[in-house]
């Protein structure tokens, strides 16, 4: 059983990030689930734990986006294997860092259909 104090919801949203190390360098992505304190993605590249993240989730239209700090907490192999072969990626943990509960609130309203 998990103890978790936010609760985890399915969310797959677009988003795209940016490699503290590799400033400048926005890659596209998208997330597989959003809690209160941590959000997982599916990353084309491996990164390692406490890598810093900042990630961009535009709410409705470009002018209104959702920016939030993380810390890699985790990086898992995924492997598909596919009538073109195999598909890898990365399912990578992310904590965010003094995130904001209005800033998630509008995420999962935006794209869930409810708010929490």
């Amino acid at each position: 059983m998990e103890r978790r104090i936010f609760e985890r919801i399915t969310l797959p949203v677009k988003l795209s990030y940016e490699v503290s190390t590799r400033p400048q360098i926005l890659r596209e992505s998208d997330s597989k689930n959003i809690s209160g304190n941590g959000i997982c993605i599916s990353l084309k590249e491996k990164l390692l734990p406490k890598t810093n993240l900042f990630i961009k989730i535009d709410v409705g239209d470009s002018r209104n986006s959702v920016n939030l700090s993380g810390r890699v907490a985790w990086c898992r192999r995924v492997e598909i294997i596919g009538e073109n072969g195999p598909l890898v990626y990365y399912d990578t943990g992310v904590e965010l860092i003094n995130a904001d509960p209005i800033n998630i609130n509008r995420i999962i309203t935006c794209f869930y259909g409810k708010s929490f």
